[in-house]
């Protein structure tokens, strides 16, 4: 490849048969030489379209936030969601204090408040990042994007910390969502909205 970067997702091992791959067993010195390296792996998820979400806690006037990709269902009986928080983050040790937080799910006119809350202006952090939208309070008293196509309200129920990211579960506490938003994507280092293919 031009980059001199490897691509694992399409370049064949000789422990490949078939298309399949096979991997020595964990925690062997075997395993530890096939470890692809972070800048591959990057780039591989970097075409895996994620919507975005500001996970945010606080309240009024000490408020803070981020915007996060990695955000799943886990149950619909009960309603239960997971969010990925690196840990260097400015909202986890929050969370994990306030053990409440929402997750605004953001419409295709968001990006500039994406971008935002990403650290796209380092003068401005905490408090600061909300001043540029309407933001109301859901029953767990966390913070709500108003015009968010979605908001999750959720008390914190477990946390797995793993490496550099904890993995915080929320039980939904309410749910707003606005009809007819067009979702905010992330893709490939890019903000975009999403359109109907047929």
């Amino acid at each position: 490849m031009a980059s001199g970067i490897s691509d694992p997702w399409t370049e064949r091992s000789p422990d490949m048969t078939d298309g399949t791959i096979t991997l020595p067993a964990a925690g062997t010195a075997d395993a530890e030489a096939h470890v692809v390296p972070p800048a591959a792996f990057r780039a591989g998820l970097r075409r895996l379209a994620g919507g975005v979400t500001i996970v945010a806690t606080g309240d009024r006037g000490d408020r803070a936030g981020l915007t996060a990709t990695a955000v799943m269902s886990l149950t619909a009986e009960p309603p239960r969601v997971a969010v990925a928080i690196n840990r260097s983050a400015q909202a986890h040790d929050r969370i994990l204090a306030e053990r409440r937080f929402s997750i605004n799910l953001l419409a295709a006119d968001h990006g500039p408040l994406a971008r935002l809350f990403a650290g796209g202006d380092p003068a401005r952090a905490g408090e600061a990042r909300f001043e540029d939208a309407l933001w109301t309070t859901g029953k767990t008293g966390a913070p709500l994007l108003a015009p968010a196509a979605a908001s999750l309200d959720c008390r914190l129920a477990d946390t797995v910390t793993f490496e550099s990211h904890t993995l915080m579960i929320g039980r939904v506490a309410e749910v707003r969502a606005r009809d007819a938003a067009t979702a905010l994507v992330y893709h490939d280092g890019c903000f975009a909205g999403l359109a109907p293919i047929d």
